[in-house]
């Protein structure tokens, strides 16, 4: 299959999911926020199970956070960079803001795990749902507010 057709193949299966899940969040602001056809495109093909394919994605997209900010929290003795970064989270304010970051991110990493192993389709049309709405409103804000201080402490380093 080349590029062209993977793509038509990824908006067929996904309408094929959003009708027998029936969740509410569009093709358009998953893939923004996402890379949903960037990540079946990097695999080459279009799983005949979309919807796992797609709940599969988002969660690997917050479980790539997770570490990052994990490291934030408990940054490895052997790596400078994350120590560095990790100083500028001294306040117990921003530490509660990241922590709470990382519960988010376990929270759907946790539900993903659920849905592959009890098959709850109704579980994972919420998975959807929630998982984009959590990113819109908190995680992704949450992230603009950690990097922003990232990148301000990168240029005094």
């Amino acid at each position: 299959m080349d590029k062209k057709e993977i793509l038509k193949e990824i908006e067929k299966k996904f309408e094929e999911s959003k009708k027998e899940l029936m969740f509410k969040t569009n093709f358009e602001d998953l893939e923004r926020e996402f890379l949903i056809s960037d990540g079946i495109l990097s695999l080459g093909f279009v799983s005949e199970d979309f919807s796992k394919q797609l709940c599969s994605r988002i969660a690997e997209h917050y479980r790539d956070w997770h570490g990052y900010l994990n490291n934030l929290l408990l940054p490895n003795p052997s790596y400078y960079a994350g120590q560095t970064e990790s100083k500028l989270f001294n306040s117990e304010d921003d530490r509660k803001k990241i922590w709470n970051l990382i519960k988010n991110s376990m929270k759907f990493s946790s539900m993903h795990s659920i849905i592959t192993l009890s098959q709850d389709k109704k579980l994972e049309s919420n998975f959807i749902d929630e998982s984009y709405n959590s990113w819109i409103n908190v995680f992704k804000p949450g992230l603009v507010y950690v990097m922003s201080k990232v990148n301000e402490g990168w240029n005094k380093e």
